[in-house]
Order: structure tokens, then sequence, then C-alpha cells
């Protein structure tokens, strides 16, 4: 099958690696040169001729405005035909966002699907992502044998939008839990407990989670190089909050997360990985 991949960061490129070794031709495009990682693919001029190569195109950009650069855009996907095409966004937006795209596919006579995913660099490697998908049932059916070559499960969730919330609500709660982790490290290091010994412990809690095994070996190290970096998920904080409201949602906790998200974006520390909350509270007590 003829893939394009548009976005080639730290998640297109492995997924078009994956494709690539399982016999595909795949076409890639990226706003920015396309890093080593990206070696074998043949790289296209633009989003629209990504498309004009591609039967399967996977979107995998940073926020709404790229999404609506490379699909509505003057040389986006949607600016040429796109009957018998698939378009599937793996981008984390709102579901008005892909909503909007999938208008415009469907208007260039194509098809659209959401799959947003789960999982960060080390599952996108292991092709062990897990994909939350919104759109027709049968084009669902119809994607997974692919989805599944750079990932582990699809989950249903309904028409496009409802792919979107359930990725939304997911990155919520683990945004919060970031921060409970970081001022619960913060707090036994100010007590004078040993780290290691804490860490043991806390394997045997009920609070342990997988982000606690990515995320703990950070918070000890210092190192906050970015597999999930804090400008992203700062982006998802805020669309979680502006689709709570379209809800008429509360979200008190998150509100104030967001704030502290905005106080790290103006420190500079975007880039890093969003583990970097733990330096954020130790700072702030002393540490």
């Amino acid at each position: 099958m003829n893939i394009g991949v548009i976005g080639l960061g730290i998640i297109g490129s492995r997924m078009a690696g994956h494709w690539i070794r399982a016999g595909h031709s795949v076409t890639g495009w990226n706003r920015t040169r396309p890093s080593a990682a990206s070696s074998g693919l043949s790289i296209a001029r633009s989003p629209r001729e990504v498309a004009d190569r591609s039967e399967m195109i996977m979107i995998v950009v940073a926020d709404p405005s790229a999404l609506d650069r490379v699909v509505t855009g003057a040389d986006g996907v949607a600016a040429g035909p796109l009957a018998g095409k698939v378009v599937m966004n793996a981008s984390t937006v709102g579901p008005s966002d892909n909503l909007r795209v999938d208008k415009a596919v469907r208007k260039a006579g194509g098809s659209f699907l959401e799959v947003p995913f789960t999982g960060s660099k080390a599952a996108a490697e292991a092709g062990k992502l897990t994909f939350f998908s919104g759109g027709e049932e049968d084009l669902v059916r119809r994607c997974e044998p692919i989805l599944l070559q750079v990932g582990q499960k699809v989950v249903h969730f309904g028409p496009v939008g409802k792919g979107a919330d359930a990725k939304l609500i997911f990155n919520l709660m683990v945004a919060n839990l970031m921060e409970a982790m970081a001022e619960g490290f913060a707090f036994a290091r100010k007590a004078g407990l040993d780290p290691a010994r804490f860490l043991e412990a806390y394997r045997l809690n009920a609070g342990y989670s997988v982000l606690a095994d990515m995320k703990t070996p950070k918070i000890l190290s210092g190192d906050f190089s970015p597999h999930f970096s804090l400008k992203h998920m700062d982006k998802d904080v805020r669309l979680a909050l502006e689709r709570a409201a379209e809800l008429h949602l509360d979200l008190p906790l998150t509100r104030r997360l967001k704030e502290l998200f905005s106080e790290a974006m103006a420190r500079g520390w975007g880039e890093e990985d969003f583990a970097v909350l733990y330096r954020q509270v130790a700072e702030k007590s002393g540490l």
C-alpha cells in the first residue's frame, strides 16, 4: 500500500519506519527538514503531494492550527481530489477540530478517521501505540490492520469527535497524576526519606502506575529529555479545559494545573518532558 505520513516528529517518523519494514511504500512530509529517523522515506514537497501519492494518509502534527494548515491550506491534503483515499488524524486536538477536517476531507471525496493514541516515544518504537478511533465503524475495521502494524490496539468510541474526547480526558488524568507524583517525591525528599527506599515502597502502593514507571527515573535523575514534551501536554490540558467549558463542566483541579503548566512554560521548559513539573515543585520548596 502507498501510505503518506504528514508530521515526522517523534511519533510520525517511527510510524513511517514500521510501515516501511512491513513492506509499504511510504511518502513523508514535515514542516522542517526530516531527521535521520525518517531515512527510507520518499519526501514530498507538500501535504497535497503526499495525498496525491498515497492511498492512506496519516497526520501527526502538534495542534489544531497545524492540522488546519496541512489539511485545508492552499497546498493541503484536501486541496486536491481524495476519492478512494483515507485520511487519518492522530494529532491530539478537540472534537470540533476533527469534525472540521472530516467535513473538508469528505468534500474532497475522501474518508476521514480520527485516531489519537496513547503511548510516547518508547511505545512508538516498539509498535505498541493504542489508538482511540472516532468515525464510521466500517472504516475503522478497514484501517485497523494498518494501524496494528504500528500499534497494539484500536478502541472505537463512536463517530468523529468521540475519539478526541477520550484522548483529552486521558491526557487530563495523566497530567494531574504527574503533578501528584512531582509533589509526592518533593515531599519525600523534603522529609528526608531515602529516595530508593521510597520508590521501592511506592511500587507496592495502590497509586503506582505505568506513568510512574516512565517518569520516576526522570524525577530521580533530573534528566527531563522529552518523551512527551511539556509544551504538548500544556496544549492538551488547555484543549481539555476548552472542551469542558463547552460541556458546562467545572474541573477545578485541572484549572489550577493549567496555571502550573503556564508557569513552567514561562520559564522556558516547553521542550522538556512534562515530568519537569517535579523541578518546578522542588525549586519552589527550596530543594
